[in-house]
């Protein structure tokens, strides 16, 4: 498996895999996972309008994917999620490292936002991103 860069043809495994963990590992009832599917879904129909002014990586191989981050304009991270079957391999920690090292060059504000839910775990987001001079976690879900 290997870091890439997502593709227009692979935002339905990527829809599945987002899915499958806020399923899994996020949503506390299916009320909240629809909301968070709906919600993520308007972030990667703005990455599809907007592929040139995002970081969007997946890593997998072959029509797998399993993990997915994006940040839109370098600055705003808005989803990281790995499948729950891939989950505590390593994974989010280096889409995480890749894209922030690539966002360090790239960030108009010279930071990344971090947007919580109330599930996530964005103190260890916080940890690994020490290398950028700020980092914000929002905190409830806000319908």
């Amino acid at each position: 498996m290997n870091l890439s860069s997502v593709e227009i043809q692979d935002l339905p495994p990527i829809r599945a895999l987002i899915a499958s963990a806020i399923r899994a590992s996020v949503a506390k009832s299916e009320e909240d996972a629809a909301f968070l599917i709906g919600d993520i879904d308007k972030s990667l129909e703005w990455w599809r309008e907007n592929p040139d002014s995002s970081l969007h990586l997946k890593y997998g191989e072959a029509g797998l994917v399993a993990g997915v981050i994006l940040i839109k304009e370098f600055w705003d991270l808005t989803n990281l999620f790995v499948a729950p079957e891939y989950q505590r391999h390593g994974i989010g920690r280096l889409l995480l490292t890749e894209a922030l090292d690539v966002c360090r060059s790239r960030s108009p504000r010279d930071a990344v936002l971090v947007n919580s839910s109330t599930y996530a775990a964005c103190p260890s987001v916080m940890a690994s991103n020490q290398s950028l001079h700020r980092t914000q976690c929002a905190g409830k879900l806000n319908r």
